[in-house]
């Protein structure tokens, strides 16, 4: 393969990648709690020479490395009027505890699974100050705080938390979140804990932004089929040309 093609089918590969996350973005543009993935190309002197082809987040010696990182930057709220549904006002997650593990969450539309407990729409339980919270009654609050109030009587908190470097966070799913490199959650302070009952944090993925840099990463991948079309080309020719000589 010449040089040529070489490094247009690198480029081709990084959009390619770079495609697949943005149309993950749009896909759940209508998911609740959902943050977007942020491709980056990062170009450093080191990335600039062909020599550092060896590096881990290096694919080739002829294109920078891709790199991406989730936007944690809060969705816009929608009403729902519904009694379970949430929605977290400034930072912080909630704490639910998956098959594998305890999961962090901005997606709060929640149910009653088949223990009468609080629970996401996967049935995984919610937690609270107190652990799993019961959901035995017929009238469900949640005040600003997070307190559970069931018919009249406060019967746990909702677990919302918050950490140090979200950076540290991976995703799980599109919505659910585990922490990497050590990361703890924090309880967040009361000054710091509002949610909102009889809401849901949307998707913060700017649909027009994102429906922009889809088309702009399109035309720069048939960009470089197009190279790769036309070194093809050129190479054939040229192997033609020596046959005849």
């Amino acid at each position: 393969m010449s040089g040529t093609v070489y490094q247009a089918a690198a480029g081709a590969l990084l959009q390619q990648m770079r495609l697949d996350m943005l149309s993950n973005n749009l896909a759940n543009i209508n998911s609740s709690g959902f943050k977007a993935d942020v491709p980056t190309f990062r170009i450093t002197q080191e990335t600039a020479s062909p020599s550092s082809a060896n590096t881990p987040t290096g694919i080739t010696p002829y294109a920078p490395p891709m790199t991406s990182y989730i936007d944690f930057s809060p969705g816009p709220l929608a009403k729902t009027g519904n009694a379970l549904d949430v929605a977290i006002v400034g930072k912080g997650f909630f704490e639910v505890q998956a098959p594998d593990g305890l999961r962090y969450t901005r997606k709060g539309n929640f149910t009653v699974n088949d223990q009468g407990q609080l629970s996401t729409s996967e049935g995984w339980p919610v937690m609270g100050q107190g652990g799993a919270i019961a959901v035995e009654g017929s009238q469900v609050q949640i005040s600003e705080k997070g307190d559970l109030i069931i018919d009249g009587d406060t019967v746990n908190s909702l677990k919302v938390v918050n950490f140090a470097n979200s950076n540290q966070l991976k995703k799980v799913g599109d919505t659910f979140f585990v922490p990497t490199n050590g990361a703890q959650a924090q309880d967040l302070d009361d000054s710091e804990l509002q949610v909102a009952q009889g809401f849901l944090e949307k998707s913060n993925v700017d649909p027009i932004r994102a429906m922009t840099e889809l088309i702009e990463t399109s035309r720069i991948f048939e960009t470089y089929q197009r190279a790769m079309r036309s070194a093809d080309d050129a190479n054939a020719k040229t192997v033609s040309d020596v046959g005849k000589v």
